[in-house]
């Protein structure tokens, strides 16, 4: 009897790994026959902004509906589905949710991670949408599943994140002819540990491998390698005009966008870091206005809790804002804005960003009626 069971749980197992395996063959087809691109939800049970986006996001009627008309939609929990083994390989999922978007080849597109509200995955949508009209996809990743093509400390690795220490990644990258080969990159990425080899490359040949692997992807490495010749270059010498000769170094390196987020991630080390400063990163903030990440309702959030959002600091606040927040934001980003106003005691800047807020809830079919009321009691 007991045999028995292991063999009808053996074929039940087999037929389950079939049919997901089936799925990912038959969207391909499908992509190819409607030419489409093919959206993958990658989630786990129990991830709370997955389960906000399937709550909140994906039946949301400006998303479905874009969703239809160019992509087919492949959800994938990575722990429990066999595909997810797959993708952890083939592809980098280093946040939950991950959105990878393929075209019907199979080649990737693009590879982004954690929430996004209506506005932001029709935005994300849009631009792979484009890039697929210029015939764009990453060359870094491979368009079709090899298990031989990958090193057996990265499968390991990508599957458990177990077994890759800085030892391993060293003797890897000694072994590596050509960094831009297919695959090359994948256990540095996963793991985000570099090499002084892997650092000079990126810095000096960005635009490389950002298109090969993906500004997202890639990002995690810039940041890495400059936060480390940073702290090299200010050994010594930790005055600002050492920070700006450091920054006069690289500036030329990177386009004008991405050089923004760099000067976000050094200037957050350096001023808040290693200077306590945060009067001056807010200058600095300001000077070089981007929005990236969570730096902007990270740092809120913290002076905040220590009531910090005061004087030439709470004003200097407000400012920021308004250089990086505008109704291309996230509604999340655009609310936090509105509370940092409240709190200063901006009410005309308050008023300017619930409204703003309003406006982009309207034109991606979010809920307004929370906002309108709390607008209205002011």
């Amino acid at each position: 009897m007991k045999n028995i069971k292991y063999y009808l749980l053996a074929c039940l197992l087999t037929c389950t790994l079939g049919a997901i395996a089936q799925t990912y063959q038959s969207a391909l087809k499908q992509a190819t026959a409607e030419n489409k691109l093919i959206f993958i939800d990658c989630y786990f049970t129990g991830c709370i902004p997955c389960a906000q986006m399937d709550e909140d996001v994906f039946p949301n009627a400006a998303v479905k509906a874009a969703m239809a008309k160019d992509f087919i939609m492949l959800k994938v929990d990575v722990f429990k589905d066999k595909l997810g083994d797959t993708l952890k390989v083939q592809h980098i999922l280093n946040g939950f949710p991950t959105f990878l978007v393929l075209n019907s080849k199979g080649e990737l597109i693009s590879n982004n991670s954690g929430y996004k509200d209506p506005g932001d995955l029709i935005g994300l949508l849009a631009d792979a949408k484009q890039k697929q009209l210029q015939n764009k996809s990453l060359k870094g990743y491979a368009a079709t599943f090899k298990e031989s093509d990958y090193p057996e400390f990265y499968h390991e690795f990508a599957k458990t994140r177990k077994g890759i220490t800085e030892q391993v990644i060293e003797a890897y990258a000694d072994s590596l002819e050509d960094l831009k080969a297919t695959n090359a990159l994948m256990p540095f990425l996963i793991s985000r540990i570099s090499t002084a080899r892997l650092n000079e490359a990126i810095l000096n040949d960005y635009k490389a491998y950002q298109s090969r692997y993906g500004e997202a992807v890639v990002q995690a490495l810039v940041d890495k390698a400059l936060l480390q010749k940073m702290e090299q270059h200010l050994k010594t010498n930790k005055s600002e005009a050492a920070l700006t000769q450091f920054l006069k170094n690289y500036e030329g390196k990177f386009p004008a966008n991405i050089w923004k987020i760099n000067l976000q991630t050094l200037g957050d080390r350096y001023y808040l870091g290693m200077q306590k400063d945060t009067v001056s990163y807010l200058k600095f903030a300001i000077q070089h206005p981007v929005l990236y990440q969570y730096h902007f309702s990270a740092l809120y959030s913290k002076l905040l809790s220590k009531n910090q959002l005061t004087g030439e600091t709470g004003q200097l606040f407000g400012k920021w804002a308004d250089a990086i927040i505008n109704e291309d934001s996230s509604l999340e980003l655009i609310r936090t804005a509105a509370s940092l106003n409240r709190k200063i005691k901006n009410e005309q800047n308050y008023k300017k960003f619930m409204q703003m807020a309003i406006a982009r809830a309207k034109k991606y079919q979010m809920p307004t009626t929370s906002l309108e009321q709390e607008l209205a009691t002011r």
